[in-house]
């Protein structure tokens, strides 16, 4: 009975000493998608940023679904490739902004938390998260959002970066 004890709490308290120790590692898709774009800002092209959204043809492979409403699909169908482009260019320019007016060395930033929630809306899963990182001592958010595309959350929109005001 002892022994058993004994070998519960030691495997408890090297859990607790592995889930403390080791560094935390963005999960899922999008979130790793989007840390890997987050570390290589400085050097991306926009066409490199654009890479990791998803493009106006799936979505509008995704419009085409039967259970997607005519919302959505109207609203799809109706960007034109220049417009969604041009979203994605302010998309970028915000976040080079971001890096450059708190001063970030993009590829020394460390991952932190993905908090996230699902969400229907029209026919489309929707996951809403943000995307916690520090550098140095700062800690810093951004919001994306992603869609479920061909079974994989693809990046559909990243918000600017803000400093996390509680340090």
């Amino acid at each position: 009975m002892k022994k058993s004890i004994y070998i519960t709490i030691l495997t408890f308290i090297s859990i607790l000493y592995t889930s403390c120790t080791t560094q935390s590692k963005p999960e899922g898709f999008a979130v790793q998608q989007t840390f890997r774009l987050l570390q290589q800002m400085d050097s991306l092209s926009p066409n490199e940023f654009n890479s990791y959204f998803i493009s106006l043809d799936e979505l509008r492979e995704i419009a085409k679904d039967t259970s997607v409403s005519k919302t959505f699909r109207n609203a799809i169908t109706n960007v034109s490739k220049e417009v969604h482009y041009k979203r994605l260019q302010q998309s970028y320019e915000m976040i080079k902004e971001s890096g450059k007016r708190f001063e970030i060395d993009w590829k020394d930033i460390t991952f932190r938390e993905y908090p996230f929630v699902m969400r229907d809306e029209d026919g489309i899963t929707f996951q809403d998260g943000f995307v916690a990182f520090d550098y140095k001592e700062k800690k810093f958010v951004t919001k994306i959002v992603s869609i479920k595309y061909k079974d994989k959350q693809r990046l559909f929109n990243l918000s600017n970066i803000e400093p996390v005001r509680k340090q």
